[in-house]
């Protein structure tokens, strides 16, 4: 991934944030779900395991003014899946694309899931706090 430029932005007059340009899309997109948060009232990190819906596939629009790739199309290929209530403990399951197929890998254990499935690794739609089983690390694959 090519970076254009790499500037500081004041967003709502509250400081500044990093932000960059990107010249080039990459062919392999991971995304982190940041699905950990410091309360400080607990002094500890606590899992967010709210709902995020993640599409099976995604365009992104490259709006650098030397871009290489205006936009491209990608295709979600993994999920790395944490189940568990906070990061101290829990397990990780990889739910991977294969030649047309989602297979769940757990431990030793692989399974072939329906596409549907994928659904039930949105996370909770209520409370934030309980023991659940959240996507955590997207891949996605460019078409090109």
């Amino acid at each position: 991934m090519d970076v254009t430029e790499r500037k500081f932005a004041s967003i709502n007059g509250d400081g500044l944030s990093p932000w960059m340009r990107v010249k080039k899309l990459p062919m392999i997109l991971a995304l982190h779900l940041k699905r950990f948060k410091y309360m400080e009232q607990l002094h500890r990190y606590t899992k967010l395991s709210y709902r995020v819906v993640f599409p099976l596939e995604l365009r992104l629009f490259n709006t650098s003014s030397d871009a290489i790739n205006l936009d491209r199309m990608y295709d979600l290929v993994a999920v790395v899946v944490h189940c568990g209530s906070g990061p101290n403990r829990g397990h990780y399951i990889t739910i991977v694309k294969s030649h047309g197929f989602w297979l769940l890998f757990d431990d030793d254990i692989v399974e072939k899931i329906d596409p549907q499935a994928l659904e039930e690794f949105y996370g909770l739609t209520s409370d934030i706090s309980k023991n659940s089983e959240s996507g955590y690390i997207l891949f996605y694959q460019s078409r090109e």
